[in-house]
């Protein structure tokens, strides 16, 4: 369900649209490599657990010895052609539990949708 490729359309931290932020999340298997604005691409690992409510999308990125770098810690949900993850860039080990990016800590909410 998770997996193709996936036009990041909008962005939202603490309720506000963040531009400049668009690219492609391409998600395959166990892996993902994302892309936004002009960055150079990232790649890593998937971890997606659909029986949870809501379910869950953790970003992995490791370091050349395989240690873990960085993990986002996401709730996503799929309908049709679209896709929704949000995720708190601060908070550490925390999950939202809403798709909204406004609250205590705020949330950044990314829109996706299906690439043709």
């Amino acid at each position: 369900m998770l997996e193709g490729d996936w036009r990041i359309v909008a962005v939202d931290y603490a309720g506000e649209a963040l531009p400049g932020r668009l690219g492609s999340l391409f998600i395959t298997g166990s892996r993902f490599a994302l892309q936004i604005g002009g960055a150079p691409r990232e790649v890593g690992a998937v971890e997606h657990d659909a029986s949870a409510s809501p379910a869950t999308l953790d970003l992995v990125w490791r370091e050349g010895g395989g240690r873990e770098a960085r993990r986002l810690r996401a709730i996503v949900r799929v309908r049709g052609e679209l896709m929704q993850f949000c995720y708190y860039p601060e908070a550490e080990g925390a999950r939202p539990a809403a798709f909204d990016s406004r609250g205590t800590p705020p949330a950044i909410l990314v829109r996706c949708r299906r690439a043709e």
